[in-house]
């Protein structure tokens, strides 16, 4: 990075003494929040004394060393508190924190503007937006009987939405996602101008929404996904659909997990659980609590987490038709919280349960399924079963276009090569590396 100003940075300097850390400790935590980004830096204490001597690093860092150092002191720090900007950053403030159709159309030109997308991907995922929001809420909508013109409009965007679903599912968030934000931008946002208080446009458009932020964290584009996420609770909340804000709020809860904030995690797995009341039917609520239980087991609450699974059983064992999308979700949260737990075998027996009841159609749960599956082998040092288990995810990969099931195979693959002695393990390593050329 090349320095633009070589005036010492008193502020830096004072912010760094008021959150106790050493020039080492705060390069390693800006390097954490720059991965959370997609972003590989590997800063350490000679960078910080050039920040400290004046040096201004490129867009987006200072952005990231802001947001280290709100974390740090749980307050909001901006950049010009920092000494690193004398202005507001061009970026931080693109999209605006409007609601409902305005923000939407914001966000969605935004993302497909290729300039505007890089700078909104680029910027930090925000723990202080991995809450529930404490926003009004209206009533629950009460179905209501939709003239002609509607039904169709609504029809349209139910079989739009299966599309877009049904591409995610079988080949990864990578596959369609701006599509999605063309079809919101062009079709969607200019009808909630015209009829945007209807309940039941409302509710579908934060489906969609939704989609477009799972679609989002799919590729690590994690800031990005929140700002949907948001807006997709906004426009839930407006249809008065607890359900959809629960859903997208057990969303939220699973970004936080991968992304090890567990804090946020916890909370918003049991807020998606209140919010959903019993509103919810028995896949929606079992999906919830399973999650729930997934969040509780991390934290290593073994009881909490059994008795969630426990509910979600009953839930599903309940139903009068159970969904096999559902019984396989169930399952892999159960193998989830098991292996965390420390149960291997029972882990291991509820990821086949999974994979047995889920369609292969789904190709992106089942490679993630079976990732999970083939770590949990290795690590127990069954590596003949691992590397058998994890054939079947090689099998799928090439059709999969999706970061975070990149992020399982780079690291199943850097787990293997220590066994690269063994034939089994060189196999596999070998398919591996011609699937990565």
């Amino acid at each position: 990075m090349t320095s633009q100003t070589r005036k010492r940075n008193d502020a830096l300097r004072a912010l760094l003494t008021e959150a106790q850390w050493t020039s080492h400790n705060f390069a390693a935590a800006v390097n954490r929040v720059a991965a959370e980004a997609g972003l590989t830096f590997r800063y350490d204490r000679t960078a910080v004394s050039h920040w400290l001597s004046g040096s201004r690093p490129h867009p987006p860092v200072p952005t990231l060393l802001a947001e280290a150092l709100s974390r740090r002191l749980g307050r909001l720090i901006a950049v010009t508190e920092t000494g690193m900007a004398d202005t507001p950053v061009v970026g931080a403030a693109l999209v605006d924190e409007a609601t409902s159709a305005d923000g939407l159309r914001q966000l969605v030109l935004a993302d497909l503007d290729p300039v505007r997308r890089t700078l909104l991907r680029e910027q930090p995922f925000r723990p202080d937006w991995a809450v529930a929001p404490d926003w009004p809420q209206a009533p629950t909508a009460r179905a209501a009987d939709p003239g002609p013109s509607e039904r169709g409009v609504l029809a349209a965007i139910g079989a739009m939405t299966s599309a877009f679903t049904a591409a995610y599912q079988a080949f990864g968030g990578g596959h369609g996602r701006l599509a999605l934000a063309a079809y919101l931008a062009t079709d969607i946002t200019p009808r909630l101008h015209l009829s945007g208080t209807e309940p039941a446009l409302l509710g579908a458009t934060a489906r969609l929404t939704h989609l477009l932020g799972y679609m989002s964290a799919d590729n690590l584009y994690h800031h990005l996904a929140q700002r949907y996420y948001r807006l997709a609770l906004h426009l839930a909340g407006e249809a008065g659909d607890p359900v959809g804000q629960a859903a997208v709020l057990g969303s939220m809860s699973a970004q936080a997990r991968f992304l090890g904030h567990h804090r946020q995690m916890i909370r918003l797995a049991d807020t998606a659980l209140s919010r959903a009341g019993s509103a919810a039917p028995p896949g929606a609520r079992a999906a919830l609590l399973g999650q729930a239980a997934v969040a509780h087991a991390r934290l290593a609450d073994r009881g909490e987490a059994l008795a969630r699974l426990a509910e979600a059983e009953k839930h599903l064992g309940g139903a009068r038709a159970v969904d096999a999308c559902a019984k396989a979700d169930l399952a892999d949260h159960t193998g989830q919280v098991l292996a965390l737990l420390g149960d291997h075998r029972g882990a291991a027996r509820a990821w086949r349960d999974s994979l047995r009841d889920r369609p292969e159609t789904q190709r992106r749960s089942r490679v993630l399924t079976t990732h999970r599956l083939a770590e949990l082998h290795l690590r127990h040092g069954d590596l003949e079963r691992a590397c058998d288990t994890w054939q079947g995810f090689l099998d799928a990969y090439s059709y999969v276009r999706s970061a975070h099931v990149d992020f399982a195979f780079h690291r199943f693959r850097r787990q293997l090569r220590s066994h690269a002695d063994n034939a089994f393990a060189r196999h596999v390593l070998q398919r591996a590396d011609r699937l990565s050329e």
